[in-house]
């Protein structure tokens, strides 16, 4: 290992579902790299390593990142890899090769489209092929039998549930690129049908299209690039069964497991400011398998 990263720039579309159904991950992705070029003053040729998150089986057919590689461009040639996944586990390996020296600079990107196709249909294939996937549990359904769990062993409440996004889409009010938001009363979001008992509208992710972009850089570099870097001092992956009953559903283990890997090897830094947690699923996953990124960040100065 060599000297520490730092984050240098970030973009990111609005996430939602675009009118134009047609769009595709270069469209989505073309504005982003211009945009955090322009933030941080790099070219593409600045960049020594580029890695991309995505899913094919959300896109419905095998390396579907590989038309999005023309968002890069053929010239100058460059070093490139993928990961089946999302922007978090891209951001992992980019983030691996810059601490071992293979390049000072690298960018990760993740995209997805998730509006081409009935998404709670697609993500139930995911489950077991044998037991489970022949009966089409959908991705909501499946996370209502989780959270029916948590309310019938007391340790929440459909108001708290209600609670949680209200709380959410009050703070997405200065966000522009939020899906969804704006001041809401929890009695008005408990007055509203269930999708899935005991789960409303409310509970469940929307579906939307959306990419982000994020530069990573050396020690030397950043400083250049950056007046206040934001140090990666740590990064931990897990992930747990996608078996319905091979785990607790009223835990999540991948993301305990991660925070206290990433905090031992933060531990080691003088201090650390601030937590980002980057949480992330193929499907509604909650009561079918997790996958959570925990990364501290120190935004503070090394000394």
């Amino acid at each position: 290992m060599t000297s520490p990263v730092a984050v240098v720039g970030f973009a990111q579309t609005p996430c939602r579902v675009r009118p134009d159904v047609t769009t595709s991950g270069v469209e989505m992705l073309v504005p982003i790299f211009a945009e955090v070029f322009r933030a941080t003053g790099l070219t593409k040729a600045d960049i020594g390593f580029w890695c991309s998150g995505s899913s094919d089986y959300l896109a419905g057919r095998a390396f579907s990142f590989v038309q999005a590689v023309d968002a890069i461009g053929a010239v100058p040639p460059t070093m490139e890899s993928h990961v089946e996944m999302d922007a978090a586990w891209a951001l992992y390996e980019a983030w691996v090769k810059v601490l071992t020296g293979e390049a000072e600079i690298a960018l990760a990107y993740g995209f997805g489209k998730s509006s081409g196709a009935q998404l709670r249909r697609v993500l139930a294939l995911q489950l077991d092929p044998y037991l489970l996937a022949p009966l089409w549990p959908d991705s909501v359904s499946v996370a209502a039998l989780q959270a029916r769990l948590g309310l019938d062993a007391g340790l929440w409440t459909e108001k708290d549930m209600a609670a949680v996004a209200a709380r959410s889409r009050g703070a997405a009010l200065n966000n522009p690129a939020a899906q969804v938001s704006g001041e809401v009363a929890v009695s008005e979001l408990l007055a509203r049908p269930y999708v899935a008992e005991p789960l409303r509208a409310h509970d469940c992710a929307p579906v939307g299209d959306g990419a982000a972009a994020v530069i990573i850089a050396s020690q030397a570099r950043a400083r250049e690039l950056c007046a206040r870097p934001a140090w990666i001092t740590g990064f931990a992956h897990r992930i747990d069964s996608g078996s319905l009953g091979a785990r607790d559903l009223l835990a999540v283990p991948s993301a305990t497991g991660a925070l206290l890997a990433c905090a031992a090897a933060a531990a080691a830094a003088s201090s650390f400011s601030f937590w980002m947690r980057s949480a992330s699923s193929r499907s509604t996953a909650r009561a079918r398998a997790s996958s959570a990124n925990w990364i501290v960040w120190r935004a503070a100065e090394i000394t």
